[in-house]
């Protein structure tokens, strides 16, 4: 990245573009902060020590913590605030304003005799007809909608608009465990924004339920579990393999502790004696790395005796901290050992960025800089893949593997490369 004194505008720009686009109170309900109160023009957040209230009605949106009367201004000013230095601050905002966040939970004013009105009558929810973002925008076959994995999940949400014409919507349900549809994510093309002229995402959270998962059929005899980011990716990936016997859980844009508590009751579920493969497809993006570390560390920490894992984050290094509860110091040197020899397996032995465990007398640390693992130039996916299954034969059994796409970014993006170079419909292209 270069230096700010040698293009100061290039700075000032993208300092302006992560203000103008960012989902500031969204950001914050996935950081763990709690909406306190709301107002026509104001919310107040709260986590630990802060009290930050966010000013709504400006463009951009502005802050002030009550409890330090230093800490105000837009979004970057929050950020750069709590980010090692300018540089990683302008990166992790680069980051954030490619993602999608729940809305926080609004505040609710009780009124009596107030009939209830479901989700399906209020956004016109029904059965899927109209599968055309799904097929022209996601490159989705009819024969993957109506596939045992997905028929029947899928859905329309119609829209009237204002010349009275229906806008045809598609909504991915998030389930509860009891099998019922807690909430919905309505997706489409992306719209131009009549108050600004710009061009946004259309991405609509249904309710404040933002906890549940996007699943696919869980009654099939799924062979292995694969877990994505989206519902699209899901999808994409059952195409891109064929249509195979596989229980997809998407986590749906971010990952909370509630969110890692669904999965894993999905997974006793469809596995309840733990025999089937659990293939980790996130993202090959440095989010989608730091997905793999958190889901891998959270399985462990539920079912290993030997081991738990704390992570720790500050982009782009994630931090992991095994401690043994044993406080064998052998056998922490022994898994060390075999951790860096597993990762030193690569055709060019170990690369930049993936740093050597270390064994201390009380703990081994791991630190992985994820922005120089994902920008390897040929190998990224290999090593990264090393470096995960060597955590996951070490204290899971090896029941956790690796599949990320071969040459995109996604699954979705995947599958739509490959049906562009091909022209033609896909059957177990990969």
């Amino acid at each position: 990245m270069k230096n700010y004194a040698e293009n100061p505008e290039h700075y000032k720009r993208l300092i302006a573009q992560i203000d103008r686009e960012v989902d500031f109170p969204g950001y914050l309900i996935a950081q763990g902060y709690q909406l306190l109160k709301k107002s026509s023009g104001s919310q107040e957040f709260g986590k630990e020590a802060e009290r930050l209230v966010l000013q709504t009605k400006r463009n951009p949106v502005t802050y002030f913590n009550r409890n330090d009367s230093s800490d105000k201004g837009r979004f970057f000013k929050y950020l750069h605030k709590r980010s090692a230095n300018f540089y990683e601050a302008v990166k992790q905002g680069l980051g954030i304003i490619q993602r999608d966040y729940p809305e926080p939970t609004t505040v609710k004013v009780s009124q009596k005799n107030n009939k209830r009105i479901s989700l399906e009558d209020r956004y016109r929810i029904g059965p899927l007809t109209r599968p055309n973002y799904l097929m022209e925008g996601r490159g989705l076959s009819i024969n993957t909608l109506q596939s045992e994995a997905f028929k029947g999940r899928i859905f329309n949400a119609f829209h009237v608009s204002d010349n009275k014409g229906r806008i045809a919507n598609i909504a991915l349900p998030k389930y509860g465990l009891d099998g019922n549809i807690k909430n919905y994510t309505l997706y489409n093309r992306p719209y131009r924004d009549r108050k600004d002229g710009k061009v946004k995402k259309f991405r609509l959270f249904l309710n404040e339920r933002y906890e549940y998962l996007f699943v696919s059929n869980p009654n099939i005899n799924a062979e292995k579990i694969v877990c994505v980011e989206s519902g699209f990716d899901a999808m994409a990936y059952h195409e891109l393999h064929g249509c195979p016997k596989i229980f997809y859980i998407s986590m749906s844009g971010h990952i909370d502790e509630r969110k890692l508590e669904q999965f894993l009751q999905w997974n006793r579920t469809v596995d309840p004696s733990h025999t089937l493969p659990l293939l980790l497809a996130f993202d090959h993006d440095i989010e989608g790395m730091r997905y793999d570390l958190i889901l891998l560390s959270h399985w462990i920490n539920r079912k290993s005796n030997r081991v738990f894992i704390e992570t720790d984050w500050k982009r782009p290094v994630m931090r992991l901290k095994l401690n043994y509860l044993s406080k064998s110091i052998a056998i922490m040197e022994r898994d060390t050992d075999y951790i860096n020899e597993r990762i030193s397996r690569g055709s060019h032995g170990m690369p930049e960025g993936l740093l050597k465990a270390i064994c201390y007398r009380d703990k081994v640390l791991w630190e992985l800089d994820l922005e120089r693992i994902v920008s390897l130039p040929q190998h990224s996916r290999t090593y990264w893949r090393l470096a995960v299954e060597a955590l996951s034969k070490c204290f899971a059994s090896g029941i956790l593997k690796m599949d990320k796409c071969p040459t995109m970014k996604d699954w979705n993006e995947e599958l739509i490369s490959v049906k562009k170079k091909s022209s033609c419909r896909l059957v177990n292209l990969l």
